[in-house]
């Protein structure tokens, strides 16, 4: 449920897909193996973008992140101001 006194940041919360896009949750998974998972993640759902990977706070997740998404051309973005643990994935316009 959308808070009327909500002024968006970024506007995913407008997107149709946004309360029921993918999403893969990295927390508890090691360093080593999120690449991986990250890869075959974004490979299984190119076709639902946009998707949420979150990372949480690790800079060195949210890197990796970073780096396959500018790989597959992808545009990687917080939801909004307040949530920098989490990235959305979209078509890179």
């Amino acid at each position: 449920i959308q808070n009327p006194m909500f002024f968006g940041t970024c506007g995913f919360e407008s997107h149709p897909r946004y309360y029921k896009m993918e999403k893969l949750d990295l927390h508890g998974i090691k360093h080593s193996e999120c690449k991986q998972k990250i890869l075959n993640f974004i490979e299984l759902n190119l076709d639902k973008l946009p998707i949420e990977i979150i990372t949480g706070n690790s800079i060195d997740m949210q890197k990796i992140v970073q780096s396959i998404t500018e790989q597959y051309n992808l545009k990687c973005t917080h939801p909004n101001y307040k949530n920098l643990g989490s990235f959305i994935i979209t078509e890179n316009y």
